[in-house]
């Protein structure tokens, strides 16, 4: 639950380039988190989006993936992830995922969760990994990493907040421009707990009240508190970010893939056949591709363990094979 986060710094190669307010001391809308208050609503009204999903050849992974495998206090081997490319039917290009093999998170719900975010917030993400951990999770230079059981929209949305809040808007980070901070200083309170540790956090959340407003029928006026204490707040992220929560479109930008980087030497001592090097086609040059300054990075939050929605993590599983079997028939017909 949101009301036990407690933050710790990730070991990112940079921090977010302008410092973070810390400690915001401020009253707060929810008490007990906001995940209670919004996820039942998300997945009711935030569709899965429908997608295909093919697996790397073994033996290679992006460098993304590796570098960030290799940031946590307990390494992991690059020949541990099983990687795959996900092809969500909004956008032309796939998202490649990065999963440990001991990960709690299922492929199928990296799948279902991430693609049920808009396009327009998805594409300011490059990769999704899936780590085993205790329920935490962090974005660092539009990776976004979970760790443990965090299969909860409102998580997916917060982290995935955190990229588009830093590269949504040409002039950088929205959660460190004056308006926001004037907006915090404007109103008389923050969203939850968490939101109070600075104004980076109190951003993201904020986004996931206004992604509430922006696709639950009704919107705010039904999430049962009395939310003009954060208008401010949200005024300025919904001038910032509230076009980029609308469902439905199509992408229009994405991060290069970066390097494909052999798992050598931990991918088996040639105990298994390593397969041809995949060819990135996301990359400068491309129409969608755009270069974006992805050295920074962010703070791990932890959540505790996080208990998901057993059928709807069924049907994810269901719509996946039915998606996937879909195409294979379409595959074959053009080839007879």
């Amino acid at each position: 639950m949101f009301s036990s986060i407690m933050k710790a710094a990730v070991a990112a190669t940079a921090l977010f380039g302008s410092p973070a307010l810390a400690d915001l001391g401020r009253p707060t809308l929810f008490s007990d988190g906001l995940s209670s208050h919004v996820n039942k609503e998300f997945l009711q009204y935030m569709p899965s989006t429908p997608s295909i999903n093919s697996s790397w050849p073994w033996g290679w992974i992006p460098k993304r993936c590796a570098d960030e495998a290799k940031r946590h206090k307990v390494q992991f081997n690059s020949s541990d992830f099983e990687v795959f490319n996900v092809q969500y039917e909004d956008c032309e290009e796939a998202w490649i995922f990065c999963r440990h093999t001991k990960a709690q998170l299922s492929q199928s719900q990296l799948i279902d969760y991430f693609g049920r975010l808009p396009v327009h917030e998805r594409q300011s993400v490059s990769h999704v990994m899936a780590v085993p951990g205790r329920g935490s999770a962090y974005e660092a230079g539009g990776v976004v990493v979970f760790q443990g059981k965090t299969a909860s929209l409102s998580i997916f949305q917060h982290e995935v907040g955190h990229a588009v809040d830093a590269y949504n808007n040409p002039d950088g980070s929205s959660s460190s421009t004056q308006e926001y901070l004037d907006a915090i200083d404007g109103d008389t309170c923050v969203p939850d707990d968490y939101a109070n540790s600075s104004n980076v956090e109190a951003y993201t959340q904020v986004g996931v009240l206004l992604m509430y407003n922006t696709v639950v029928p009704g919107g705010l006026d039904n999430i049962g508190a009395d939310y003009t204490c954060l208008s401010k707040q949200l005024a300025v992220v919904a001038a910032r970010q509230q076009a980029a929560m609308q469902l439905g479109g199509t992408c229009s930008w994405r991060h290069p893939y970066g390097k494909v980087v052999s798992m050598d030497p931990e991918s088996g001592n040639n105990k298994r056949a390593v397969g041809p090097k995949p060819v990135m086609n996301l990359v400068a040059g491309h129409p969608l591709a755009v270069e974006k300054d992805i050295n920074r990075g962010g703070e791990v939050t932890y959540y505790g363990n996080v208990s998901s929605d057993e059928a709807e993590d069924a049907l994810a599983v269901e719509k996946q094979a039915s998606w996937n079997a879909k195409a294979r028939h379409r595959a074959v017909r053009r080839n007879i």
